[in-house]
């Protein structure tokens, strides 16, 4: 699904991928002068997870228990250099 960038304008790819090894997966891809890598949870609460998990909590009960691996990369797409950064969300 197309989603706004966590800096407010431009859009990204993003889905949440079937993964056992963690609660939410979610890959995001696309090119942003900004990037795609966001460490911060209040950000990415209200960026990734309030849309791919509709079962969580409040925000602030969410991050006292979450935690959170980033995982950054590049792939080639119809021969475009694409930005890609997978979120294990774990909580």
């Amino acid at each position: 699904m197309k989603i706004k960038h966590w800096q407010g304008y431009g859009t990204v790819s993003a889905q949440k991928i079937k993964d056992k090894n963690c609660t939410l997966h979610v890959r995001v891809t696309g090119n942003h002068e900004w990037g795609l890598r966001r460490d911060d949870l209040y950000d990415l609460y209200n960026w990734l997870v309030r849309r791919f998990d509709k079962s969580v909590p409040d925000v602030y009960e969410w991050i006292r228990s979450a935690s959170v691996f980033i995982n950054e990369g590049s792939t080639v797409i119809d021969g475009l250099d694409v930005d890609t950064c997978d979120y294990y969300f774990t909580y």
